[in-house]
């Protein structure tokens, strides 16, 4: 049993807005070329495309969810999440530094962009209702053990990208995880489902958001929140529709002679069954199935963060997977968020980087 720690993310009693999902995400990239390769194999579908940028979109909408900019170094430009409220959207354009958009990033709603703790733009997208359309059930035919559909029917594998469903998540690094989580509460309503502990400790690092949509059931967590040397995205997610789609799919990349990061595994926290893959700069995406929905009604909970923690099975995680290295880049950042006074913990830190270091599978050799 863990005790509460006294400094954590809590729900907001009355948020500014409550966040539907997440909308898309935007990354600045030097190379459009190799990003278009990617993504289309990775099972992203081309929108539009001009010199300085290609938006992509998933099968369940015809929003971009995707943006790729042509930008002078390889970074994150910000992400976006649905409202639906039009009183809440109304008061989002309200605050200090909010910048509205008539016709939104992509040309396709109103938006109004703020900028969190961190200094991350984040859209609020208005769209009155889900702009998603319906997805075909999967092609494939299971048999159960007890109970058998397909007869004299042999399923062979079938070559090509996967279908990408929707972008389902983002994980951000944050060096003041305590302000810039509790910002998410309070500006989108989103609701912590899991924090993450330093072992033997009560101080929170990592903080699992979902939105806030009453007894409608939503993903376990829609962005995650976690300490760091620096402020970055980690990685994000695109939901499949089954463990077959992941698998081939991630045959498909191997196939393309793009690198693969970590997989196959199933989550412990959202449960997802899961598949990384390493974009042309090297940046961490993933491939998912079958993740926890909740409600609103569900408390947080609370868990020692470790390399155990990541996953139920599944292949060891890789020893750069994490990276937890202190490169120039990382080291220059965090320098700046120091003489920046930012709350930094720099002891936190380094037990995070001690902890990524021991591998839970003690039969394991290195």
């Amino acid at each position: 049993m863990i005790d509460m720690p006294t400094r954590i993310p809590i729900h907001s009693k009355s948020p500014i807005s409550k966040a539907q999902d997440i909308a898309y995400v935007r990354l600045g990239r030097k190379d459009l070329e190799s990003a278009y390769h990617y993504y289309t194999d990775f099972g992203l579908k081309v929108k539009s495309r001009t010199e300085d940028r290609i938006l992509f979109h998933a099968i369940s909408s015809e929003f971009p969810c995707w943006s790729i900019e042509r930008a002078n170094r390889d970074f994150l430009l910000g992400f976006g999440f649905f409202i639906s409220d039009k009183k809440e959207f109304a008061e989002l354009r309200k605050l200090d530094d909010a910048i509205f958009r008539s016709e939104g990033r992509f040309g396709d709603a109103p938006s109004v962009s703020l900028l969190d703790p961190s200094g991350l733009p984040v859209d609020a997208v208005f769209s009155s209702s889900d702009p998603s359309i319906p997805v075909q059930n999967p092609n494939r035919i299971w048999n159960r053990f007890d109970h058998t559909k397909r007869i004299n029917m042999p399923q062979p594998s079938v070559s090509g990208p996967p279908e990408v469903i929707r972008l389902g998540h983002a994980v951000f690094l944050k060096q003041e995880f305590l302000k810039n989580a509790q910002w998410y509460c309070d500006t989108f309503g989103l609701i912590p489902s899991d924090i993450q502990l330093l072992p033997g400790s009560k101080e929170p690092v990592l903080a699992f958001l979902r939105c806030d949509r009453g007894k409608e059931l939503t993903d376990h967590h829609t962005i995650v929140i976690a300490s760091g040397a620096e402020d970055r995205l980690e990685h994000c997610a695109f939901e499949l529709k089954d463990l077959d789609e992941i698998a081939q799919g991630r045959e498909w990349l191997l196939t393309k002679g793009w690198k693969p990061a970590w997989g196959l595994g199933r989550h412990l926290l959202g449960s997802q069954i899961f598949d990384y893959q390493r974009d042309p700069t090297g940046m961490l995406v993933e491939h998912y199935t079958d993740g926890d929905k909740f409600d609103h009604s569900v408390p947080v909970g609370f868990h020692e963060i470790s390399r155990k923690s990541l996953y139920q099975w599944g292949q060891d995680m890789p020893e750069d997977f994490l990276d937890s290295k202190l490169n120039f880049r990382t080291l220059k950042e965090l320098i700046k968020g120091i003489f920046a006074k930012r709350e930094i913990r720099i002891r936190t830190l380094m037990q995070m980087k001690a902890m990524a270091s021991l591998s839970p599978r003690k039969w394991i050799k290195y």
